[in-house]
């Protein structure tokens, strides 16, 4: 098989300039981004929950201790 045929890689110059390649390269970017982006969003998700766990449990406490308090 010669350069180019169907199942033999391209060389780095001709693989460079390929618009399909840049295309390609481009919607895999796109895909990375865009799960690495609700990654985030999830992460932020759960960073809330457990604030508001926190303050909960922080309550909690400030009760706890004003009713030995008494």
């Amino acid at each position: 098989m010669g350069e180019g045929d169907t199942g033999a890689p391209k060389s780095g110059g001709a693989a460079q300039g390929d618009a399909f390649t840049k295309r390609e390269a481009a919607a895999e970017e796109y895909y990375v981004r865009q799960k690495e982006l609700e990654k985030l969003r999830n992460l932020r998700q759960k960073i809330e929950e457990h604030k508001k766990h926190l303050e909960e449990l922080d309550k909690h406490v400030s009760e706890t201790m004003e009713q030995g308090k008494k």
